[in-house]
């Protein structure tokens, strides 16, 4: 299961300082339009179960593939990761941070960063898109946007319903796994976290996952 930018403050206050240590490895990346990963260290137990574990790697494949094709076509400079939870608010399949590219190197500042970076949550559904709908609401606690992602015609059958995603405020896209092709029937505009402290708890995980060590190999 996925963070854009707009340019507008946000009321909570996230910290900056990890993003000031890996900002010359990012913008490398995002000349090359790859995302940094970072890993969260987060398990769903009940994934463990053998029924639960074909369905998690039907789904896994899945995301991936969407993952591969979004990236490469419409993100820039990012920092992902994927199984993303938060207490009381859910499990992410994928998240990402990111802002738009600014158009000089002074823009890349904590002050610049501060006004333009977004946080988007993924749900990644193969066929139970209510289920994926309820499940990427409560992402909108944490997030400033929460996206359901399915399989073309499942997508095309949860669309008979844009409405009620209209209403909730989460976006219906559809991805065809061959084609690599998105769709997006419904994309919500950035808006703040539902809650504020669910949001400053999404920003400090992204905090204590970044290594730096391991970033700076990548240079």
């Amino acid at each position: 299961m996925v963070v854009v930018l707009v340019a507008k403050s946000i009321e909570t206050e996230p910290r900056f300082g990890m993003f000031m240590q890996v900002l010359p490895i990012i913008k490398t990346e995002a000349k090359a339009r790859h995302p940094v990963f970072v890993e969260f260290g987060s398990q769903n137990t009940r994934r463990n179960l053998p029924r639960a574990l074909a369905a998690k790697r039907t789904e896994s494949g899945f995301l991936r593939s969407f993952e591969r094709a979004y990236f490469a076509e419409e993100v820039g400079a990012t920092v992902a990761g994927r199984e993303f939870a938060i207490e009381g608010f859910g499990r992410a399949d994928l998240v990402w941070l990111a802002w738009e590219s600014p158009e000089s190197a002074d823009e890349f500042t904590a002050l610049s960063l501060k006004k333009r970076v977004r946080l988007t949550a993924i749900e990644g559904k193969v066929s139970d898109w209510r289920k994926g709908l309820q499940q990427a609401f409560r992402y909108r606690y944490f997030a400033h946007r929460s996206l359901l992602v399915l399989p073309m015609q499942t997508a095309e059958t949860a669309a008979r319903f844009l409405r009620t995603f209209r209403h909730l405020r989460v976006g219906l896209w559809g991805f065809d796994q061959k084609t690599g092709c998105v769709r997006k029937w419904c994309t919500p505009r950035m808006r703040m976290p539902l809650n504020r402290r669910a949001c400053e708890k999404a920003f400090h995980l992204f905090e204590l996952s970044l290594d730096f060590s391991k970033l700076a190999k990548r240079r």
